[in-house]
């Protein structure tokens, strides 16, 4: 395991630093795998030969990013080992790494290479593609924005680490608390009133009046919740897909995130189905339709 980590160090160092950039919690799965294994005392002693090794091979932001990983895997494979929830384990992975985000762009910006200046753009891009008033304050909208791009990367990791982890430790023969069914993801219907009402706040932003700050939380809001709804709206295709045995089609679904119109239209399902549980009632019919239908086949 110290070997795996010093060849992923060693390739991020080739790479300048790409890996750390876009997915640095792989680190993570080394030492969360063999404390799974083999427990929390025996895992310090890997743990600390990582940490010496990237003092060797890494650069400061790197041994970082590394030790945030540490204290993540170790937590969540003595997690594993005692049996903790899921929702334990998603908790206690969550915490540490929203807490890594925000010590990296937030406490020390500067020394992890975070340029402020970056984000004033891509907000003014946004702003300009969404067709909204550019009067707004750039200060305020970037502040929120930071804030709830580190709290969605925090999400998107979380499962990333929870879910890959899941897969592993099953291949190694580790007894996991099973995952839910990708039929039994749920979230509650206040949710789906929320980012509704977050939808209807930034879409009649023109007939509202709102004051800049407000306006700005919405904003900003509306850049968390529609990739949210938008993912929420896709899991209920694969859903149907999955129903309908069109597997192959999952790849249209993908695409299709990334177009305009369409992924309004994905984002318009998982709020439906958020608040009046349109999955639920689409299987019914489905269910229906197998059971009684002229074919009669299962």
């Amino acid at each position: 395991m110290v070997a795996i980590v010093g060849m992923l160090l060693f390739i991020n160092r080739q790479l300048a630093g790409m890996l750390e950039l876009m997915m640095y919690w792989i680190l993570t799965f080394p030492i969360l795998m063999y404390t799974a294994r083999y427990g929390v005392k025996s895992a310090l002693v890997p743990a600390v030969s990582m940490v010496l090794l990237s003092f060797m091979i890494a650069q400061p932001t790197t041994i970082f990013y590394l030790v945030s990983c540490m204290v993540i895997g170790i937590l969540y494979g003595a997690g594993v080992r005692k049996k903790w929830k899921n929702g334990t384990l998603l908790s206690m992975t969550a915490l540490f790494t929203f807490v890594s985000y925000f010590i990296t762009t937030i406490v020390f910006a500067a020394f992890f290479g975070y340029d402020p200046s970056e984000d004033v753009e891509l907000v003014k891009t946004l702003m300009e593609v969404l067709n909204v008033n550019l009067s707004l304050p750039l200060g305020t909208i970037v502040s929120f924005v930071v804030f709830f791009t580190a709290v969605l990367m925090t999400i998107l990791q979380t499962m990333c680490i929870h879910m890959i982890a899941n897969t592993v430790l099953k291949r190694m023969h580790i007894e996991v608390v099973p995952m839910k069914n990708i039929f039994d993801i749920k979230v509650s219907p206040y949710i789906g009133y929320g980012i509704l009402a977050i939808y209807v706040l930034f879409l009649l932003r023109n007939v509202i009046k709102l004051n800049q700050d407000a306006y700005a939380i919405v904003f900003a809001l509306y850049l968390f919740a529609k990739p949210f709804a938008i993912g929420y709206g896709a899991l209920i295709l694969l859903c149907i897909l999955l129903l309908k045995k069109k597997r192959a089609w999952s790849i249209v679904i993908m695409i299709s995130l990334f177009i305009p119109i369409i992924n309004d239209i994905i984002a318009v399902i998982g709020i439906l189905d958020m608040i009046v549980d349109l999955r639920l009632r689409l299987f019914q019919r489905l269910k229906r339709g197998v059971m009684y239908g002229a074919t009669r086949k299962h």
